[in-house]
């Protein structure tokens, strides 16, 4: 009888000390300046209150698996993504970019196809304008070079989409500026995020002045969890069950939720958005 309780209390032991230490760390790096709804803030502090919406939905997938343990750390993005190709780093959320797939691991199929449904997340960006702006938009084919001023942040350019489009570019310190500049007729257009998942969105904060989005979007990315090389291939199975609750999360409310924050804080004067952004 006594040896059979020293045995449990050794099996009982071994059990304990193995789920310690079979948790893999998974070094996660991510943006040290606001892309929001994605990240908030604009230092290398990790909110722990209230968190980002992207660490906020890490954070739920590290308590639903018992195997990795997902720790945080804030860069600017070309470091996040140089410390992936080294190694420094286990993981970044990244849309995909032509030779990306050379340091970092996508979720694919056999044939080498993106798996759009492991994504963690999916953002559309549309143009904003008032009713003279979408009139206008419809027959620019008619208009010279330059027909339009439109206000983009810093950091954000257009895409392929609108590159050749008559536009000239205002570029501005924030996204309250650019939508500041809009509402007071400064400009004629905009960009905001229009969908996620599918769900019509904005966070265009003012009313009354008739700015509506150009639907369909222009662009539709997604964002993925990409590991790096050798995380990946040291832990091959537990990537493919990151990526699987991934596919059956559903992260659109909460991205949605920190939308519907920023929209309030950009509805304050621009000195105090950036404040209002950072959840301390």
């Amino acid at each position: 009888m006594k040896i059979r309780t020293l045995l449990y209390i050794f099996v009982l032991k071994c059990i304990v000390f193995c789920d310690g230490v079979t948790a893999k760390e998974l070094l996660f790096c991510y943006e040290d300046k606001n892309a929001a709804p994605l990240f908030l803030g604009v230092d290398k502090a990790i909110p722990i209150d209230q968190p980002d919406a992207s660490v906020e939905v890490l954070s739920l997938l590290d308590k639903a698996i018992d195997g990795v343990e997902i720790k945080f750390v804030r860069k600017p993005w070309r470091r996040c993504l140089s410390d992936l190709e080294f190694n420094r780093v286990n993981a970044v959320i990244a849309s995909y970019r032509k030779g990306r797939e050379n340091v970092a691991v996508y979720p694919v199929d056999q044939q080498g196809k993106l798996q759009d449904d492991y994504a963690v997340s999916e953002f559309s960006s549309c143009l904003i304008g008032r009713y003279k702006f979408h009139k206008e938009w419809e027959t620019r084919e008619v208009f010279q070079n330059k027909a339009f001023t439109i206000a983009i942040p810093n950091g954000y350019g257009l895409n392929s989409a609108l590159k050749e489009e008559p536009f000239f570019i205002h570029n501005t310190f924030s996204k309250s500026k650019a939508f500041e500049l809009l509402d007071k007729g400064v400009v004629q257009a905009s960009v905001d995020l229009c969908q996620v998942d599918g769900l019509k969105v904005s966070s265009y904060p003012y009313e009354g002045n008739n700015v509506k989005p150009i639907y369909p979007p222009y662009e539709t990315s997604h964002g993925y969890l990409v590991f790096s090389k050798k995380f990946y291939e040291e832990n091959n199975t537990l990537s493919w069950e990151m990526w699987q609750w991934l596919s059956k999360f559903e992260s659109a409310p909460v991205y949605i939720k920190y939308l519907q924050t920023l929209r309030a804080c950009l509805s304050f004067e621009v000195e105090f958005a950036a404040d209002c952004l950072v959840f301390r």
